[in-house]
C-alpha cells in the first residue's frame, strides 16, 4: 500500500527536454507526487511548448534565459522552494532524461520520512549488462577516488536521484559548483559535515544508449575528478613542504645521536622523530586549517585534536621504523619513508573527518 507523500517536492533541472518529460510528470503524479518544480536551464524558444504543457499539468516552471549548468539550476530550485513553499517534508531531485523511474522517486521520498536529516542517494547497479561504456567507466573511476579520499564507498557518486529533508535544503545553497561537479561537491560536504549518506538501490535505465544526456564524458568527468582531488592536492603540497623539514631533521638527528646512544635504537628513533615532528607541526596545522580544510572556527578543539593526531603519528611512526629496522632489517631512513607514507594517507582521512570536521553539521559550511 502506498504511503501518502503529498508534502514531498520533486525538483527537476531540465535542458532541451523531449516529449517524454510530460509523460514522465504524469507518471510521477500517479504516485502522489503532485508538487513538482522544474527549472528550464536555458533551453530556448523551441522548447517552450513543452514547458507550457508542464505548467498546464500543474508543475511550477522556472526559466533561465541562458544555460547556467545543472548545479546552478538545482540552486535556483532550492531558492524558489525556500521563498515560496512551506510545510514540505522532503525534496527529491530527479533528472529529466528518463533515467529515474517514478517508482524510485516515490521510494526515496518515503525513505526520507524515516531519515529527515540524512542524504538519501539512489544508486544504480552497474554490474548489469547494457550499461554505456562512458557511464560505467566514469562511475567506476569517481567512486574509487571518492572512497580512497573520503573513506565512504558509494557505488554511484554521479546519481542525480537524491532526497533530503528541509534542514538540508538551506545547506544546498551554500555549496560551491554550478554544473555537474556540484553534485560531487554535495557528497564531499556531507562527509565533512557528518551528514549521513544512505543509499537505496534503484532501477538502472539507459534509453537509446543515454544519448539524451547533456553530460560530457571527458570534460565533465575531468571536472568531477578535479573537485575530488582539489583539497587532497593542497593537503599533499602542505604535507610535502613540512615533510622535507621533518625528514631532514630526523635523518640528521638519527646520524648525530648514533655515537652517543649505542644500543638504544628505540629511544634514539623516538627522540629524533618527536623533535622533527614538533618543528613541522605548527606550520602544517596552520596551512591545513586555512588552506586545505578551510576551518573558520577558532583553533580550540581542532588544535587539540591535531596535536593528539601528531602524538598518535609520532608513536606509530617510531614503532613502525623500529620494527622495520630491528625485526626486518630495513635501513632506518627507508623505514621512516615507508611508515610516514602510510600515515600520510591515514592522516588525510582523520583530519577531514575528525580534526577539522564541521561540528555544526546541518546548518552552515
Amino acid at each position: 500500500m502506498k504511503q501518502t507523500i503529498d508534502h514531498a517536492i520533486v525538483l527537476i533541472p531540465s535542458l532541451e527536454p523531449d516529449r517524454r518529460l510530460p509523460v514522465y510528470i504524469k507518471e510521477l503524479q500517479e504516485y502522489g507526487l503532485s508538487r513538482i518544480v522544474i527549472v528550464d536551464d536555458g533551453s530556448g524558444n523551441d522548447y517552450q511548448d513543452i514547458y507550457k504543457e508542464l505548467e498546464e499539468c500543474g508543475c511550477t516552471v522556472i526559466h533561465h534565459s541562458i544555460n547556467r549548468g545543472k548545479g546552478f539550476a538545482l540552486k535556483t530550485g532550492y531558492d524558489y522552494i525556500r521563498e515560496n513553499i512551506s510545510g514540505y517534508t522532503c525534496i527529491v531531485t530527479a533528472d529529466s532524461d528518463g533515467q529515474h523511474a517514478p517508482e524510485d522517486v516515490y521510494k526515496l521520498a518515503v525513505e526520507t520520512k524515516g531519515h529527515p536529516d540524512a542524504m538519501i542517494l539512489g544508486v544504480r547497479d552497474f554490474k548489469k549488462a547494457g550499461i554505456p561504456a562512458k557511464s560505467l567507466i566514469g562511475n567506476r573511476v569517481t567512486s574509487a577516488i571518492f572512497a580512497a579520499l573520503y573513506g565512504k564507498c558509494l557505488p554511484d557518486t554521479q546519481s542525480g536521484l537524491r532526497a533530503f529533508g528541509p534542514k538540508l535544503a538551506e545547506r544546498m545553497l551554500d555549496i560551491k559548483g554550478e554544473r555537474f561537479e556540484y553534485e560531487t561537491q554535495v557528497l564531499i560536504t556531507c562527509i565533512r559535515s557528518k551528514i549521513p549518506i544512505l543509499t537505496l538501490p534503484i532501477q538502472t535505465i539507459y534509453e537509446d544508449e543515454n544519448r539524451g544526456t547533456h553530460f560530457k564524458a571527458v570534460r565533465d568527468s575531468l571536472k568531477i575528478i578535479g573537485i575530488l582531488g582539489a583539497d587532497f592536492m593542497k593537503f599533499l603540497s602542505s604535507s610535502v613542504a613540512c615533510s622535507f623539514v621533518d625528514i631532514g631533521i630526523a635523518w640528521a638527528l638519527l646520524d648525530w645521536m648514533k655515537p652517543y646512544m649505542k644500543g638504544e635504537d628505540f629511544f634514539r628513533i623516538m627522540i629524533a622523530t618527536a623533535f622533527a615532528r614538533s618543528v613541522s607541526t605548527a606550520g602544517n596545522y596552520l596551512l591545513n586549517k586555512s588552506m586545505v580544510f578551510k576551518d573558520k572556527q577558532a583553533p580550540g578543539h581542532s588544535l587539540i585534536r591535531y596535536l593528539s593526531l601528531c602524538v598518535f603519528n609520532i608513536l606509530l611512526s617510531a614503532a613502525g621504523v623500529y620494527i622495520l629496522h630491528v625485526s626486518l632489517g630495513y635501513n632506518e631512513k627507508t623505514a621512516k619513508l615507508l611508515c610516514d607514507g602510510c600515515l600520510f594517507l591515514l592522516g588525510y582521512q582523520i583530519q577531514q573527518r575528525w580534526v577539522f570536521s564541521r561540528e555544526e553539521g546541518l546548518f552552515r559550511e
